[in-house]
């Protein structure tokens, strides 16, 4: 009897076509619901998410044939992982699939916002002409520092060889890797800094007002990675107090904007109102490209497994 797979979100369809040619049966249902996953999860010893459906402590413990579960992209905040291992259910991701996509994503954020492109855009779409009050900032020359150096750090680091910057990465459970650098190194040294941090009970809102304190000079920030590694209200008063010259964000604390409360909803329209801020919708990882790479990771990272 064919094992079986469940693929819950829109993914390549590469993925479904070489699993089923290696032998396994695959359900592709991307507009399944959580709670409809919760219904037929038994069923199945194979699941492939992304955000959409959290694998959480309910789900597995109704997964009774569940062998694997792996995420589509990097974060794995998605899975419920003590579990899962209690239960002996693998889990995985596949950053690798869509690194070099966030940084690319995050070059052109960083850009953007060193030269005002965006604020320029808007100001002659509305037939004003300004020029010195756009004018922009060279990367070259300047100190990058990267909180966090897994794939996308890593990735972001490689892209930027090109720019004759310095690269400063910190990692708390890394070491021996280039661009090596303690935090306190960055702090004093570092114009840019770019967060690629997984979100865990240890890097929520890690990057705080204390932290945005921290560093000697005003700095351009960049997040491409989770939205709750970064306290919002707090960046806004750095970037009052000029702590930080301005911010480009692909990440949110809450992404479901029909559903912000009263405090949400005040910090929003405060960062749509700033024009030292640059907003994109968690697209850093979702290219034409890595959306194939993706399904090209997970398919080799499932066959590996003995199951």
């Amino acid at each position: 009897m064919k094992k079986s797979i469940l693929i819950t979100d829109d993914l390549h369809p590469l993925l479904k076509e070489s699993l089923e040619a290696h032998g396994y049966a695959v359900d592709d249902k991307p507009a399944i619901t959580y709670n409809e996953v919760l219904e037929i999860i038994h069923n199945y010893e194979g699941l492939v998410i992304n955000s959409k459906v959290p694998a959480d402590k309910e789900l597995l413990a109704k997964a009774s044939k569940l062998k694997f579960v792996c995420r589509a992209g990097s974060g794995l905040e998605v899975i419920d992982l003590e579990y899962a291992a209690q239960k002996n259910i693998i889990a995985f991701n596949s950053p690798e699939g869509n690194r070099n996509a966030v940084a690319e994503h995050a070059l052109g954020m960083l850009l953007n916002i060193m030269n005002n492109i965006s604020k320029a855009d808007k100001e002659v779409k509305n037939k004003q002409w300004i020029r010195e009050a756009n004018r922009g900032n060279e990367l070259s020359g300047k100190t990058i520092g990267l909180i966090a150096y897994g794939n996308t750090g890593q990735a972001f680091a490689k892209i930027l060889k090109g720019f004759d910057v310095n690269v400063l990465a910190y990692d708390k459970y890394l070491s021996g890797f280039e661009n090596e650098s303690s935090l306190e190194t960055i702090f004093d040294q570092a114009d840019v800094v770019s967060i690629h941090l997984p979100l865990t009970t240890e890097t929520l809102y890690i990057i705080d007002y204390q932290f945005l304190s921290s560093f000697k000079k005003p700095i351009w920030l960049i997040n491409t990675s989770r939205g709750k590694v970064l306290r919002t209200k707090d960046l806004l008063r750095a970037i009052n107090e000029r702590k930080v010259t301005a911010a480009a964000l692909d990440v949110m604390e809450n992404e479901k904007l029909n559903s912000f409360n009263t405090d949400e909803t005040e910090i929003f329209e405060l960062l749509i109102a700033n024009s030292q801020i640059l907003l994109t919708p968690h697209i850093a990882g979702w290219t034409h490209e890595s959306k194939r790479k993706i399904a090209e990771v997970l398919l080799q990272k499932i066959l590996a497994i003995s199951f």
